[in-house]
């Protein structure tokens, strides 16, 4: 069965005054429809650069060599037009900045109704300018309150009130949550939310997650998180990126209980830990993407680096279900 989603060796470059940044450096992985798949790294490891190019909106950043292929489509050979038809319609961005995603000059209804008309219409300029009074006041449709009551916003004086807000009024969780139901307003075939729990309380935060994980099979999601429980809860596979590479890649339980690759480990220990108890004394900033060591990046901070590791790039291979690139496993390699 084909993927609904597929990257094929990706390598997404940022020239800088310093050298190349080699943000994605190789990524491969599959996602198959009605899928959902958690995407795990430390800051800086290349995941937003992903997203980012999966709606050819990586720029100052150039797709050098790879490919993006969405339902048979590549989509790093459209066109600008093209790409138009496919983003926000088919694949829809939930950005992790609620500060700055939202536009301050317009209310909630209003950019509601242009998420709406972007679905319907398309998201040209000329159209979104064509939206009348009739079209903002549709926003607080039934369709409108139906997504608001699953993400646990059931008083219809309080969503008027948060209809007629502007970004600024809104608390950081709020925003968030305005973000997540404009996404779900789309319709997408593919949603992407990048850290989607960032500044919900507790309640919030559950509520969100609970509606995440009733999308499981309804629609295709990827979901970064540094949020353990929120991977869990939400996702059914889970990727594990550094240095502008997948490492691992697997179920969630297997790959978060039992993870394989060295990193995985250290990356799962120090998010899962208890205060107080210390973590093993690795002490590194985060991977350069400019000046790459030879063979595996991760293996001068390795504890189990061997000779070739410095020598030779580490291929991917299978281990039970868990696609892992590390020279302590062997067999044949496969994508996630």
């Amino acid at each position: 069965m084909s993927a609904l989603l597929e990257v094929n060796d990706l390598h997404v470059y940022f020239d800088t005054p310093q050298g190349v940044v080699r943000a994605n450096n190789g990524v491969s992985l599959q996602v198959q429809e009605g899928e959902s798949l958690g995407i795990m790294g430390e800051s800086g490891c290349g995941k937003t650069v992903l997203f980012l190019a999966l709606l050819r909106l990586q720029q100052p950043g150039r797709i050098v060599s790879g490919s993006v292929v969405f339902d048979k489509q590549d989509i790093t050979r459209l066109s600008e037009s093209e790409v138009e038809r496919i983003r926000g319609r088919d694949i829809a961005l939930v950005p992790q900045n609620h500060a700055t995603a939202l536009n301050p000059a317009y209310t909630v209804r209003q950019q509601l109704a242009e998420a709406m008309s972007v679905r319907d219409h398309g998201g040209s300029v000329r159209t979104l300018f064509r939206l009348n009074r009739r079209t903002a006041d549709g926003a607080a449709s039934d369709e409108v309150r139906r997504v608001f009551r699953d993400l646990g916003f059931t008083d219809d004086r309080l969503l008027a009130r948060l209809l007629q807000s502007y970004p600024h009024e809104l608390s950081g969780g709020m925003r968030q949550r305005v973000l997540l139901a404009m996404g779900l307003l789309l319709e997408p075939r593919v949603l992407v939310a990048d850290e989607p729990t960032t500044a919900l309380d507790r309640a919030t935060r559950a509520q969100s997650l609970e509606m995440l994980r009733k999308l499981n099979g309804k629609l295709t999601m990827l979901v970064v998180s540094h949020d353990l429980q929120a991977i869990e809860n939400t996702c059914s596979r889970v990727a594990v990126m550094y240095a502008g590479r997948i490492v691992e890649c697997g179920p969630v339980r297997e790959v978060l209980r039992e993870p394989r690759h060295p990193y995985s480990r250290l990356l799962i220990a120090a998010q899962s830990r208890t205060r107080g108890v210390p973590l093993a004394d690795v002490f590194t900033d985060t991977s350069d993407l400019i000046e790459f060591p030879s063979g595996c990046p991760f293996h001068p901070i390795c504890s189990q680096a061997m000779p070739q590791c410095s020598d030779e790039q580490p291929l991917e291979h299978r281990v039970n279900d868990v696609s892992v690139s590390c020279h302590l496993y062997g067999g044949e390699g496969a994508p996630c």
